[in-house]
This record gives structure tokens, C-alpha cells and sequence, in this order.
């Protein structure tokens, strides 16, 4: 009986995710391409878009898209990353200019620095109350693993909707996903 490499299939799965959001953001009228060590030191950028701005002058915009990594009942709640495992700046901080996040049927996108101030003015997230070290306790308050340095926190969709920046990008046959 063949073994199923689990790493490989979730390869397979992020490369077709990826080709899904590339194929999205062409039809949108940019060319989408990999974020590659020649592009750094961008920290957090996974594509950069370029295109034409309503002037028509050549623009490029970088962003870091965010696969959803909850069950499909869960894709109205998207993570947060204020610090990373590993104590350092988290992908909130980074060097994108919109985050896009990743659900079964469409792309959440979002300006990276408008979601900033957003959560720095909203008063929603409880920054004043203890961590949670539980993730399901994680909708608005800073989640915490023993043993790690990365402080999470989850919010709304609804949240997202309020910014101006806010746009829902529809993939191909979604009703077919």
C-alpha cells in the first residue's frame, strides 16, 4: 500500500490556493507574481502585484496573502499576528501593503496599515486583560502558547468590512468549491 506524503499534498494544496489567487488577481488587471529573495529584505510580502494606476503610471503593490488555516465554519474569523513565535514583529508589522486572506469561495483584501490603525483605535481588542492560552478564547483577546513568544488575537469579518479599503474578490467557480 502507498504512503501518502502529507507534505507534498499540502504543498499541493498551497501552490493550487496560490494559482487561485494569481488567477483572480489577473482578471482584476494585474500581474501577479511570487515574492522572491531578490525582492527582499521585504518581510511578509508572498506576491507583488503590478499594474497601472488610474493615471495610468505603473504601479507595484506588495502583499502577503494569507491562507485560511480554520475550518470552512470558521472563515469569519481571521487570525491576527502582532508578534510571531518567534518574539519578532508579526505579519501585521511587515513590510505589505494589503493583507489578503484566503477563504473557500473568495479573497478577503485589506490595507495592511488601515487594519493597524484600525485595531490600535478600535478598543475591541483587550489588550488590557491577561492572554489566553486557549484558541477558541482567542476572538479579541491576545492569545499566548506556553513555551512561544507570538501574541495572536481573531476578528470579524464584520470588522474587516468597516475598512475603507475593504474588497471581496470572488474566485472562479466558487460555487463548484
Amino acid at each position: 500500500m502507498r504512503q501518502i506524503d502529507l507534505k507534498k499534498l499540502d504543498k499541493l494544496e498551497s501552490e493550487k490556493k496560490q494559482s487561485s489567487f494569481e488567477e483572480v488577481a489577473s482578471s482584476k488587471g494585474y500581474s501577479p507574481r511570487k515574492s522572491n529573495t531578490s525582492d527582499l529584505p521585504s518581510i511578509n510580502v508572498s506576491h507583488i502585484l503590478t499594474g497601472k494606476s488610474k493615471s495610468g503610471s505603473p504601479i507595484s503593490i506588495k502583499v502577503d496573502l494569507k491562507k485560511n488555516k480554520n475550518k470552512k465554519k470558521y472563515e469569519d474569523w481571521f487570525w491576527i499576528e502582532f508578534r510571531n513565535s518567534r518574539g519578532k514583529p508579526g505579519w501585521l508589522h511587515g513590510d505589505a501593503d494589503f493583507v489578503i486572506f484566503d477563504r473557500s469561495e473568495d479573497f478577503i483584501v485589506a490595507n495592511r496599515k488601515e487594519l493597524l490603525q484600525w485595531l490600535n483605535g478600535s478598543k475591541k481588542i483587550r489588550y488590557d486583560l491577561p492572554f489566553v492560552n486557549l484558541a477558541k478564547r482567542a476572538k479579541y483577546r491576545i492569545y499566548k502558547r506556553e513555551d512561544k513568544l507570538e501574541e495572536i488575537t481573531q476578528i470579524s469579518i464584520k470588522d474587516l468590512k468597516c475598512l475603507k479599503s475593504f474588497q471581496l474578490w470572488k474566485k472562479p467557480n466558487a460555487a463548484a468549491n
